[in-house]
């Protein structure tokens, strides 16, 4: 369960296009929005964990002669992210020119924009071989339940504690604060990144 926890957090924190989304709704003052972001980006994390976490077990179970490329596969997926993320440019206005109407319009759109992104299944793998999830637990499918239910704690973790901070706080901070806090999480991400595709690649030897 906590190495559950710690992929669902962590590939929350990743998507940092939410964050700023999220954030900019909060600047205009849009609280049913932000719940509405924060929940389309929540979910659809936990649908790629759904896919990745039962797709990983079934691999390693009946692939096991390559273990260790998965693990090799994973350690090069998470080097490449910290490269984007270190490249990665900062966000620079809270400003937001267009905006759907209505709440289940930005949760749709948020919820199919995090879907459609190409690497958050190798990306939601990768950390999860990063993390131990199926080294230190028995590869049995009754390491599923737990590990989900951990994934969904943290991705509650982050969504509902930066759509509190949108709702209450974000108007109350001066901009250019909010913006240098958010864009301490990209850097923040190509550091965790590369020390995870380190782990893997030890992991996987």
């Amino acid at each position: 369960m906590l190495e559950g926890l710690t992929v669902g957090f962590i590939l929350s924190v990743a998507l940092f296009s939410g964050t700023v989304l999220v954030a900019r709704l909060g600047m205009r003052n849009e609280r049913k929005k932000v719940v509405a972001a924060a929940l389309g980006f929540g979910l659809s994390q936990f649908i790629w964990l759904a896919i990745a976490l039962p797709g990983l077990l079934l691999m390693l179970r009946n692939l096991h002669f390559i273990r260790a490329g998965m693990y090799v596969f994973a350690a090069t997926n998470l080097a490449y992210l910290a490269y984007k993320y270190f490249r990665m440019q900062p966000a620079q206005t809270l400003s937001l020119d267009e905006l759907p109407e209505r709440s289940i319009e930005v949760f749709h759109s948020c919820l199919v924009r995090s879907l459609a992104m190409p690497m958050r299944l190798p990306a939601s793998m990768a950390v999860i071989l990063a993390t131990g999830l199926y080294s230190n637990n028995a590869v049995h499918p009754t390491t599923i339940p737990p590990a989900l239910l951990g994934a969904a704690l943290g991705i509650l973790w982050w969504w509902g504690q930066l759509a509190l901070l949108s709702i209450c706080f974000v108007r109350k901070v001066p901009e250019e604060i909010t913006l240098r806090s958010m864009n301490k999480i990209r850097p923040f991400c190509g550091v965790l990144f590369a020390v995870l595709a380190v782990a893997a690649a030890m992991i996987g030897l």
